[in-house]
């Protein structure tokens, strides 16, 4: 990682002028496909540097921007200290330390999460301005390569016709454990790539599917019902919803190295038999 110190600063504030006259640890964090992520350690304090060096062009810009407007508006977001470029014209985010994934999932986990996605989902858009908000293609965005799997492709054209599709909500578009930070209890969301308007269904459709493949139907049942405790959607438009998912699942699947456990691909599988809108076919091998 190049250092703090080298970076060309867009936007920043004054802490990250304080940072750069301290001596800094740096360690990796483990992160995701598309950037190498640190953990940056002053005497005092703690800040974690995003550096998007392989194959992605988020814009960090939009990011730096939107998580203080998050703030903001009381939605549990890290603070950002600054973004700009490396010397090798790679994008970096410098935020606040806010915590590491849990461990673990329990009940009140999932509940807990549940509240946080939906008070997202509550935030009422117009109070936003134009340039923290954007809109995409759905399946071009979330579903990019699909031409190459038409089996996939034509059940998700069927789908997502039939679902009413809406762009009227802000929605992070990845929320899963692994952008969840746990801080003695106090979460934080991060990993704001994705975020844009669009269908508050989906995004929790995608987080209560992960969590079904990778946690249990059980917890997943106590997060989705903790949601919808509180929104108007309906058990018949979900489960529609919960089969879009299934198919990015899917896709990914095939096109991605996406984690697995030793029971992730039955769990996947029992979804397919479940799930009156889904063709039980598609079942990875």
């Amino acid at each position: 990682m190049e250092r703090l110190s080298e970076v060309v600063w867009v936007e920043k504030t004054s802490y990250v002028d304080e940072l750069l006259g301290q001596e800094l640890a740096v360690s990796p964090i483990p992160a995701g496909l598309e950037a190498s992520v640190f953990k940056c350690c002053s005497r005092t304090d703690s800040v974690v540097l995003k550096l998007w060096n392989k194959d992605s062009n988020p814009d960090v810009r939009f990011q730096h921007g939107l998580l203080a407007v998050l703030r903001d508006k009381g939605i549990s977001v890290s603070t950002s200290y600054g973004w700009g470029y490396t010397p090798s014209r790679h994008k970096v985010l410098l935020t606040s330390y806010d915590g590491s994934p849990p461990t673990t999932m329990t009940g009140q986990h999932a509940k807990d999460f549940a509240d946080l996605l939906l008070a997202l989902h509550q935030l009422p858009v117009e109070e936003l301005e134009t340039k923290h908000l954007k809109t995409y293609d759905f399946i071009p965005y979330f579903y990019p390569g699909i031409e190459e799997h038409p089996d996939i492709r034509d059940e998700l054209l069927r789908l997502v016709a039939g679902s009413g599709l809406k762009q009227n909500k802000l929605i992070h578009g990845d929320f899963n454990l692994g952008n969840i930070l746990d801080n003695q209890g106090r979460y934080t969301i991060i990993d704001w790539t994705n975020a844009q308007l669009g269908d508050a269904r989906y995004d929790l459709a995608w987080s209560s599917f992960l969590i079904h493949i990778y946690h249990g139907e059980q917890l997943a049942a106590a997060f989705r019902n903790t949601y919808l405790s509180n929104s108007a959607f309906d058990a018949d438009e979900m489960l529609r919803f919960e089969a879009i998912a299934c198919l990015r699942w899917l896709l990914l699947y095939r096109t991605a190295d996406v984690p697995r456990t030793g029971s992730t691909l039955q769990r996947v599988h029992d979804i397919l038999i479940g799930n009156n809108y889904l063709n039980s076919t598609l079942a990875p091998g």
